[in-house]
C-alpha cells in the first residue's frame, strides 16, 4: 500500500513538473523572447521568482522564511541541494551565480539559462574574471545578485569555508552583503535530509537522486536571512565573517568541514 501512494505520489509529481516545464517555457517566450526583453535583467529574475513558486508547488516543497530578505547588493547561502536556487528565488527576484554543469540538467537547466544566470567554469580559474567582470550589470539593475561561496553543495550538517575570489568584486565596489541559510526537514520515516535531499555525493546520479525526492510527502524548507553589512577591505576576512554568520543563522558550529579558500 504504501509503495503504491508513493508511486503515484512521484508520478503525479512528474505530470506537474512537466506542466509546471511547459508553462515556464510559453511564459518566457511571449513575455520575455518575444517582446525582445532577453536582455532585462530586472524582467527575467522576475519570471523567474513566478516559476521557482510553480516548481515549488510541483516539488511537494513547502518553504519558509524567517527575517527580512535583502534588497540590494548580494546574498550569500550555504549549499545543500539543486532545491536551493528554487526555494531563495520563490523569495524574490534574484540572479545566481551557478556552476557551468547545471545549464545542461534536466528541468533545472532550462529554468536556470532562461532566468538570466551566470554560469562558471569551475575547472578554469580564468573564468572567474569574466563573471566578475558580468556582476556589476546585475548588481546596477538594483536586483540581488545570489551565489553560493562554498564552491560546492555539502550534506548540510556544517558549512565549509567560503571561497574568496568571488567575494573580490564586492569588496571593491563596495556592495552590501547579506548572509542566508538554508535547511531542509522531511516528514518522519521519510529519511535523513543528508541522504535524500542534499546532492553532494559524487557518485549521486541527479534522475535518480530527483525521482526518489518526489516520493516524499513533503520536504520543508527554510531559509533564515541574516542583516546586510558593509564588505570591509578584505576579501577574505569577508569571507571569513560571512561564514561565520551563515553558521550562526544555522546553529552550525563554526569549525567544521574543513576545505581550501582558494
Amino acid at each position: 500500500m504504501i509503495a503504491s501512494l508513493r508511486f503515484f505520489r512521484i508520478l503525479f509529481r512528474i505530470l506537474k513538473i512537466l506542466w509546471t516545464v511547459v508553462v515556464a517555457g510559453l511564459t518566457y517566450f511571449f513575455a520575455v523572447r518575444l517582446t525582445g526583453r532577453t536582455g532585462s535583467i530586472v524582467l527575467r529574475a522576475a519570471w523567474l521568482q513566478q516559476q521557482a513558486r510553480r516548481f515549488l508547488w510541483a516539488l511537494g516543497i513547502e518553504p519558509n522564511y524567517e527575517g527580512q530578505p535583502p534588497r540590494q547588493g548580494v546574498m550569500v547561502s550555504n549549499h545543500v541541494s539543486y532545491l536551493d536556487i528554487i526555494v531563495h528565488a520563490g523569495r524574490m527576484p534574484l540572479v545566481f551565480i551557478s556552476k557551468s554543469e547545471v545549464a545542461d540538467w534536466p528541468v533545472f537547466g532550462p529554468l536556470t539559462r532562461w532566468a538570466g544566470t551566470l554560469f562558471i567554469r569551475r575547472d578554469l580559474r580564468s573564468d572567474v574574471l569574466r563573471v566578475a567582470a558580468e556582476m556589476p550589470l546585475v548588481v546596477g539593475s538594483g536586483t540581488v545578485l545570489t551565489f553560493f561561496p562554498e564552491g560546492t553543495s555539502s550534506s548540510g550538517e556544517g558549512v565549509l569555508p567560503f571561497r574568496t575570489p568571488l567575494l573580490a568584486p564586492i569588496v571593491e565596489n563596495g556592495w552590501m552583503v547579506t548572509p542566508a541559510f538554508v535547511r531542509y526537514a522531511l516528514e518522519p520515516g521519510d529519511g535523513a535530509v543528508e541522504e535524500e535531499v542534499a546532492y553532494y555525493k559524487p557518485e549521486t546520479v541527479f534522475g535518480p537522486h530527483l525521482l526518489n525526492l518526489l516520493g516524499k510527502r513533503r520536504v520543508r524548507a527554510t531559509v533564515t536571512y541574516g542583516q546586510p553589512q558593509v564588505p570591509g577591505s578584505n576579501r577574505k576576512t569577508l569571507a571569513n565573517r560571512l561564514r561565520d554568520e551563515v553558521c550562526e543563522l544555522g546553529g552550525l558550529p563554526k569549525t567544521t568541514l574543513a576545505t581550501e579558500q582558494d
